[in-house]
């Protein structure tokens, strides 16, 4: 009996010891995953599909290739750029109001959209505030789940990315279904990619806020923070321009690298459907060459990021050899003649892409410490959204001044190339900063 009373008062007291501000690890975090991973399917799904709405939105305001792949750009690029803006938002409201607030205004502007009269309006309302209300979501999306999990983190954070490339491989030929519906028309498939952005205020809710640990702060020191932080754009300019990151050379030349790479990227998403399509792959089949590079990457990220969890792997150099794949991918890709031919490429351009996207946390607490990853990574979201913001319009309007598509994949294959050098160069920076301080000591 006095044993059993002994465990029981054992038992009650570690019930009392149990930390109530701790991570649940379950339980509500998985609904809030698989709302972050929709979130994320959604957002990431309409700005990898834009090449499939560049014809329609050519004919249908009379444009050529590079005001019409403006548009796309625009949005990836604004996407990215509200990040370090949102991140202080997120701060301040909580990840379920402001998602909330992006599904609102991605949705609105998406099907204002659509009553655009020229194509500087549809750039506008579509590009601009649409890529907004995306970017308002985006980061939401991606750290929700943070609050939820602890020993189960990178398990949810591994599947809320894999909504990136389900994005791609859902919405492509979803897309190009609508518009084979209707008739070739961007308005009616646009409108309702704006009620699947609405349905995402509804998994903003589900993003339900945990009680927050009370920290000890004395009244003189909140003032003090007020006044060293009068606006939101200080904020973000501080915490994006530290000392600690514009000194780190290896972090610069990384930053180099993401400019380059983003720049890129999103190049072959634009083009290749028409590429394909030039070499007599029928509409549909060719649109659903970004499906199987979205399927890719998916799969690509899980197994990049267990591959790059291993001692004798470094995230730099992984990062390097991935970007150089991915440049040999482009070039490869004005070689293809037959449908299996730019299936075998997508797959090759889906997964080395993925491992550069995988490794970016890694290699930024590689350089820096955990300690600057958050304002790291806010840093190099905007550098990646500067990129993104060039990269597709650039290469649309050579296109248009040269008439040769082609054109599209040697700059995508060359600002690839540049990036992959960069970030060697970045990696050989490090392995001797590392070994200079390595003898010091």
């Amino acid at each position: 009996m006095k044993v059993f009373i002994e465990k029981k008062e054992v038992t009650e007291l570690k019930k009392e010891e149990k930390d109530p501000y701790a991570p649940p690890d379950g339980g509500w975090g998985w609904v809030v995953m698989m709302a972050s991973f929709t979130c994320n399917l959604v957002l990431d799904g309409i700005g990898y599909v834009q090449g499939i709405f560049l014809q329609p939105i050519m004919e249908a305001f009379n444009v050529s290739e590079g005001p019409a792949a403006s548009v796309g750009s625009i949005l990836a690029g604004t996407i990215q750029l509200v990040g370090p803006f949102v991140a202080i938002l997120v701060e301040r409201y909580g990840t379920r109001k402001v998602c909330i607030l992006g599904a609102l205004i991605s949705s609105i502007a998406f099907f204002a959209s659509t009553y655009s009269t020229n194509i500087y309006m549809l750039m506008a309302a579509y590009g601009f505030l649409g890529g907004a209300g995306l970017g308002i979501m985006y980061i939401p999306a991606q750290t929700a789940v943070g609050y939820y999990f602890e020993k189960r983190r990178s398990l949810a954070t591994g599947v809320i990315t894999c909504g990136s490339g389900a994005g791609a491989f859902l919405l492509a030929p979803f897309s190009q279904a609508l518009l084979g519906y209707y008739n070739n028309s961007w308005e009616p498939p646009t409108r309702i990619l704006a009620a699947l952005c609405l349905q995402c205020a509804v998994c903003g809710m589900m993003m339900r806020p945990l009680p927050k640990r009370p920290v000890a702060s004395e009244p003189d020191a909140e003032e003090e923070g007020r006044s060293k932080n009068p606006n939101c754009l200080v904020s973000v300019f501080r915490s994006a321009c530290s000392p600690r990151l514009m000194t780190n050379k290896p972090f610069l030349l990384l930053c180099l690298c993401n400019l380059f790479a983003t720049q890129g990227l999103y190049i072959p998403y634009m083009f290749l459907p028409k590429l394909a399509m030039n070499a007599g792959i029928e509409k549909t089949s060719a649109s659903f060459l970004i499906s199987i590079i979205g399927l890719t990457n998916t799969i690509a990220r899980v197994v990049t990021g267990i591959f790059a969890d291993l001692p004798w792997i470094n995230a730099l150099a992984l990062t390097s050899v991935a970007l150089g794949l991915g440049g040999v991918a482009c070039v490869v890709m004005l070689t293809c003649t037959s449908y299996l031919s730019f299936v075998l490429v997508a797959v090759l351009f889906g997964a080395s892409l993925a491992a550069w996207c995988a490794v970016t946390a890694p290699s930024l607490v590689d350089i820096l410490g955990l300690d600057l990853l958050t304002y790291a990574f806010g840093t190099l979201t905007f550098v990646r959204g500067i990129a993104a913001l060039i990269g597709p319009a650039m290469a649309g309007f050579i296109v248009e001044a040269t008439g040769q598509l082609d054109w599209a994949f040697y700059i995508a294959a060359g600002l690839l190339a540049a990036s992959s050098i960069t970030c060697g160069v970045a990696y050989i920076v490090q392995k001797v900063e590392k070994t200079a301080e390595a003898d010091r000591l």
